[in-house]
């Protein structure tokens, strides 16, 4: 599916990455009960990887022939 996308490998590492990162910051962060802070912290892990798919795509389309 990733190669449909125009994602290379490490935009996919990128993309687990930045999710994960994003994921454990949420869920430390996050106020509430255990299960408050893990389900906000995988609503907000997905927004993350949605938007950062969004974004490399978008870059992926527009930028330079010499990048």
């Amino acid at each position: 599916m990733s190669w449909r996308l125009g994602l290379e490998e490490r935009d996919k590492r990128n993309l687990a990455l930045a999710t994960g990162v994003m994921t454990l910051l949420l869920f430390v962060y996050a106020d509430g009960s255990l299960e408050e802070r893990a389900i906000a912290a995988v609503v907000g892990g997905l927004f993350a990887a949605l938007v950062f798919v969004v974004v490399t795509l978008v870059i992926n389309v527009y930028k330079p022939d010499h990048w």
